[in-house]
């Protein structure tokens, strides 16, 4: 005699086909929700609203720089000790007053500006208070005109 045993059935909701459809467009919707919110609370910041005034600025500076290199003043050479700033224009007899900034790389209210004026050899030379712990940028430009701009990189010697 063969007996078969069936498995005891067991009942399947009515709901279950339809739950999963509706589970996957929830889902979409709630991550929709949630990428709309972190847009309105950080909104990209890429494109400027005086974008062509900033284009301006930016051909200007290119102007002074290429004016720079007709002078002879593209070839700055910066040395940096604990308290003081060296510039120096080997190719160049510079002897304007200049203005120099030491622009931090992320606070613009942590920036250095001083104005200097050449020594006998043509140094310039800026005191600065406190060691430099960070790499600065250095923009040099002729004081009262900004007819020539240079800019190089400070990188402080960590000893």
């Amino acid at each position: 005699m063969n007996t078969t045993i069936n498995p005891p059935i067991v009942p399947v909701s009515p709901w279950i086909w339809p739950g999963l459809l509706i589970v996957g467009p929830a889902a979409v919707i709630v991550a929709c929700v949630i990428t709309a919110y972190f847009v309105i609370q950080h909104p990209d910041g890429l494109v400027a609203s005086d974008y062509y005034k900033q284009g301006k600025a930016i051909n200007a500076q290119l102007a002074q720089v290429n004016r720079a290199e007709q002078l002879g003043l593209s070839t700055m050479q910066l040395n940096a000790t604990d308290d003081k700033l060296f510039i120096t224009f080997p190719d160049a007899r510079l002897r304007d007053r200049i203005e120099i900034i030491l622009a931090h790389p992320v606070d613009a209210d942590r920036d250095i500006r001083a104005f200097a004026t050449p020594s006998a050899d043509g140094l310039y030379e800026v005191a600065v208070s406190g060691k430099i712990k960070e790499r600065r940028r250095v923009i040099v430009t002729d004081a009262p005109a900004h007819s020539w701009r240079v800019e190089a990189l400070l990188t402080p010697n960590h000893r």
